[in-house]
């Protein structure tokens, strides 16, 4: 299904944090050097801050928007994968850089697809949100 609205930008921006998960688990699988690692983990911080925090935000503003229409086992499972997601990106975590970046790439993976099968085809139906612009998600662009 074409994404359309405040949906297209969001899933575009998939692929750019599934390139980031790439890199993570290659950095992960490379454990025998610790600096590699810890690159990865400031990289994957980095991607948080730059992308990942404000997509999160759009995403969350949508499901608002659409809460009634969507199915609450749905949105409790996105919503428990962001908060996940934002504890490994940015959160204080007690696992080791490699688990970190194994476990955060593995969700990322995981998320996207969820999300582009299963979540965006079911908010996409709610028939404002083709309406919403990506810039301002809160508004039905009338």
């Amino acid at each position: 299904m074409s994404r359309t609205g405040a949906l297209l930008p969001l899933s575009r921006e998939h692929h750019t944090s599934l390139v980031m998960a790439r890199a993570a688990r290659k950095a992960a699988d490379d454990n025998d050097n610790s600096a590699v690692c810890l690159a990865a983990v400031a990289r994957m911080e980095a991607h948080w801050h730059a992308l990942m925090a404000a997509h999160f935000e759009q995403e969350e503003q949508l499901i608002r928007l659409a809460a009634e229409a969507l199915d609450p086992e749905f949105v409790a499972r996105i919503l428990t994968e962001h908060d996940e997601l934002r504890m490994l990106a940015c959160g204080p975590c007690d696992l080791e850089p490699a688990v970190r970046l194994r476990r955060f790439a593995d969700r990322v993976v995981a998320h996207v697809r969820y999300e582009e099968r299963v979540f965006f085809p079911q908010l996409q139906s709610h028939p404002c949100i083709a309406q919403v612009t990506a810039s301002n998600p809160t508004s039905s662009g009338s």
